[in-house]
């Protein structure tokens, strides 16, 4: 029977350090079609899911104990992502699961575009500059043309 569930991801600083493209990657990796994880205001990662509830519990379990590690071994800067965990010992909280069958839980492809382009926003500042040499090119084209 599918079951909708949830939990979340605390500590000193878990946004911006690779949590949602990690978590989503493992989601994938693990047979996952819906779900996914999202920044929330306050600071936390929500992660929700659909599925078997026996695979929901697994998927928990390895999120809460292998989350550091992931995060660790896809770092770029890993004493960065230290710093910003906690050192020597990480503030990551993994909470308890929730059951609820009232969550609105949608199909992972519509995430799963972060990993394709490893976080997309990292790529607007590109597009920006992109822009702006194009119109600068266009300018010049018209200075020329007229």
């Amino acid at each position: 029977m599918e079951r909708k569930a949830l939990f979340y991801i605390e500590g000193k600083e878990v946004q911006h350090i690779g949590c949602r493209l990690t978590v989503t990657r493992e989601l994938i990796r693990a047979g996952f079609t819906k779900g996914g994880a999202f920044n929330l205001p306050d600071g936390r990662v929500e992660v929700v899911l659909e599925g078997d509830e026996d695979r929901i519990k697994y998927m928990h379990k390895e999120v809460r104990e292998n989350l550091v590690n992931w995060l660790e071994q896809g770092a770029v800067d890993r004493k960065t992502l230290k710093r910003r965990m906690g050192n020597p010992h990480p503030s990551l909280t993994v909470t308890d699961l929730e059951f609820k069958e009232d969550l609105l839980v949608l199909d992972i492809g519509l995430f799963s575009h972060s990993l394709t382009f490893d976080q997309i926003y990292k790529g607007v500042d590109v597009y920006k500059e992109l822009i702006g040499v194009i119109k600068n090119l266009n300018d010049t084209l018209k200075g020329k043309s007229g």
